[in-house]
């Protein structure tokens, strides 16, 4: 197996390495990339490999106007660790503790997470469930899109040649909300998830003012219940709004039958997380946490 290698040192040079080649992969953490080098899975093979890990301003996490900003080369265990993350948007860093095993996570990045595209990723609901925002970066300058229109398929983006994320935007858990996930897999650890689910809820005296739910492992990409949180916005945050938010969610989920679930186990999955998830995210928001 032969390859062109090249190691940019800053963004702009990263843009003009890019701009000069076509067939190429960006190397981060490298945990799903090299596996799939060497067991021949990438089509086409990449004639280049452009290793980032050299940009030392994508590997930061920043607070301003109320989001972080957070670079695409910070680990998973960089997420789990950092008193911002766990602060002001604790579900990313819960999320990202699920991730594989630790070598995993000491190696695997955010940004890794989002462009390998896999339907079962772990950071990418709790990413939806915060309203992320990705900005893209190339030779053309910046172009900002939320995260969903990211996914395209399984192990598909949108992003074409010469683009690659030079930051993800989250925004901070205030003190009227609440969020959570959680991910049912077949071990308690090192398992790819049956079903995850990230829920965000702002409550107002008992009555949800605004949702965002996000899931993983039931669909071609990691997908928002939009039809759910509609439902939900205007009712009363309690245990019975929640038991019918999960009966509703199971409805809408058109999950399939893959080597690690059947589709019925995840639907009946699903109204378990779905619960679960809004009760654990409405305890947040009584005991007035801000994280």
């Amino acid at each position: 197996m032969e390859f062109a290698y090249y190691n940019p040192k800053s963004i702009q040079a990263l843009v003009d390495t890019l701009s000069g080649l076509n067939n190429y992969a960006l190397l981060a953490g490298g945990t799903d990339l090299l596996v799939k080098m060497k067991e021949k899975l990438l089509r086409p093979m990449p004639e280049a490999v452009v290793d980032i890990n050299g940009i030392d301003s994508l590997q930061q996490i920043t607070d301003e106007d109320g989001y972080l900003w957070i670079g695409p080369l910070v680990s998973h265990t960089d997420l789990t660790k950092s008193d911002l993350v766990n602060q002001k948007a604790v579900i990313l860093a819960e999320a990202a503790g699920q991730v594989g095993s630790p070598q995993i996570r000491n190696k695997g990045t955010i940004g890794g997470n989002i462009c390998n595209a896999s339907p079962a990723a772990d950071t990418v609901p709790a990413l939806l469930a915060l309203d992320a925002q990705v900005k893209l970066r190339s030779q053309g300058g910046f172009l900002e899109l939320p995260l969903a229109d990211v996914f395209k398929g399984p192990g598909r983006t949108c992003l074409v040649p010469g683009q690659f994320i030079a930051q993800i935007k989250v925004r901070q858990i205030q003190p009227d909300e609440g969020a959570a996930f959680l991910k049912f897999g077949k071990r308690k650890a090192l398992a790819i998830a049956i079903i995850n689910c990230a829920a965000w809820l702002k409550v107002s005296d008992g009555i949800i003012s605004d949702t965002r739910i996000a899931f993983g492992s039931v669909a071609p990409t990691p997908i928002r219940l939009y039809e759910l949180e509609k439902w939900l916005i205007g009712k009363q945050a309690n245990a019975e709004v929640f038991t019918q938010a999960g009966e509703i969610a199971a409805q809408l989920l058109k999950p399939i039958d893959d080597v690690r679930s059947k589709a019925s186990y995840r639907t009946r999955l699903a109204r378990v997380i779905v619960f679960r998830a809004l009760v654990t995210a409405l305890e947040r928001v009584e005991v007035g946490c801000r994280w």
